[in-house]
Order: structure tokens, then C-alpha cells, then sequence
């Protein structure tokens, strides 16, 4: 039996796929802090976490593909399709800076400073706390479409959006603050090292930077 004109119209939602993106995602952001951890204790190319974050992300490409291939441009969408190919796109950007990071730990063996741990991690912890945040929201998507993005439900996401913008601003001054620590120890520390800690700031940084350009396109869902 053919499709019936209103269902060719209508399609599949694209949702559930964007979702299930989004998960595959979180599974990268789950090994980010092992990985970490991983070199704080000295492992390097044997570090198994960022073996598994470059596999997921794999397959996180995978599922952007098929979401990609499977939006006609004949369907009928509650959301703007570039807006919503631009929520994909940040989200498949968070697992990015994700394998980034776990390509820059292993390429060559390198150690966490002592001076810097402490206030690596909490730097880490803040960003990955944006993008789980990011994780929460899409887990709201069938609510959100009911509401047709609107109402109560419409609120609380957009108070979730605002808290990954808060949550991304506070890593932001983590960073600086990281960064200015690091070069009082370059007298301490190879020109190489003090170049590759300043890259791996920027790219942990990047997972919250990627999490709240996510949330931004995501706001335009809703009605003003």
C-alpha cells in the first residue's frame, strides 16, 4: 500500500532520532572524567576511556547521517528545519570536542600538573555539567511537542536554557583563571607542555560552548 498524501506530508519526526543522537552523545560525555582521571594517574595511549569516546563518537556521526538523509524537505515540521539541522549540528559538536580532547591526552604521554588538578577538574566538571544539562533537555522533547512549545513545559526548558548560559559563563572564568595559573608555571614547564595545556583548556571548554549554542537554536522552538 502507497503512503497516503498526509502521511508523506507529515513523516516521521525527526525527534525520537535526535534524542537517540543525544544519548549516543552523553555516552561520550560519560567517559570524558575517566579518561581525565586516566591521565591524572599517568596513563597514556593505554587510556581505554578514550579509546571508547573515539568508537561512540563514530557512532554518534552515524546517527547524524541518518537524521540528516531521512529530513525531506517535504515533510512537515513544528520547527524551522534549519534551526532544527542546527540543534544536530551543536549536539554532534559536544561528542566532537569530546574526541578531540581524548585525541590531544593520548597523542603524546602527558601529566596533569599538581599546581593544576584541583582546579582542572572543577573547570571539567563545570563544562560536562552544561552539557548533561543539555542531555536533560532533549529527554523533554515529546513534552515539549505535546505543549506544541508552549506553556509550563515551554518554561521550564527555557529555565534549563538559561542555566546552561549560566553554567557555560561560570566555566568561562574558570578557564581564565585556569590559563593565568598555567603560565605562572611555564618557567616550570616545556614550551610544548604550556602550548598543549593551554589547546586541552580551550577544547574542554569547547564542550561548553557547544552545549549552549545547542540550547541558543533550541530556544527559537519556542513562541516568544
Amino acid at each position: 500500500m502507497k503512503p497516503s498524501t498526509i502521511s508523506q506530508l507529515f513523516g516521521q519526526s525527526p525527534f525520537p532520532l535526535l534524542k537517540e543522537h543525544m544519548e549516543k552523545v552523553k555516552l561520550c560525555l560519560d567517559e570524558v572524567r575517566p579518561m581525565v582521571e586516566a591521565v591524572a594517574e599517568g596513563k597514556g595511549a593505554e587510556n581505554e576511556a578514550a579509546r571508547r569516546i573515539m568508537k561512540i563518537e563514530h557512532e554518534v556521526d552515524l546517527i547524524k547521517v541518518n537524521l540528516r538523509d531521512n529530513l525531506s524537505k517535504s515533510i512537515f515540521l513544528p520547527v524551522d528545519r534549519s534551526d532544527l539541522l542546527a540543534v544536530l549540528s551543536a549536539q554532534d559538536g559536544i561528542a566532537d570536542m569530546c574526541e578531540d580532547l581524548a585525541v590531544l591526552l593520548t597523542v603524546r604521554t602527558t601529566r596533569i600538573p599538581d599546581a593544576l588538578s584541583d582546579g582542572l577538574f572543577e573547570y571539567l566538571d563545570k563544562c560536562l555539567e552544561a552539557a548533561y544539562l543539555c542531555v536533560d533537555i532533549t529527554r523533554e522533547f515529546d513534552r515539549m511537542i505535546e505543549s506544541s512549545f508552549g506553556g509550563r513545559e515551554a518554561e521550564k526548558i527555557l529555565g534549563m536554557i538559561d542555566a546552561v548560559s549560566a553554567l557555560e559563563w561560570e566555566a568561562d572564568k574558570k578557564q581564565y583563571r585556569l590559563a593565568q595559573h598555567l603560565f605562572q608555571l611555564e618557567d616550570r614547564l616545556s614550551p610544548v607542555d604550556v602550548m598543549l595545556w593551554f589547546e586541552i583548556f580551550k577544547v574542554i571548554g569547547n564542550i561548553a560552548n557547544s552545549a549552549e549554542k545547542m540550547t541558543k537554536r533550541l530556544r527559537t522552538f519556542f513562541k516568544a
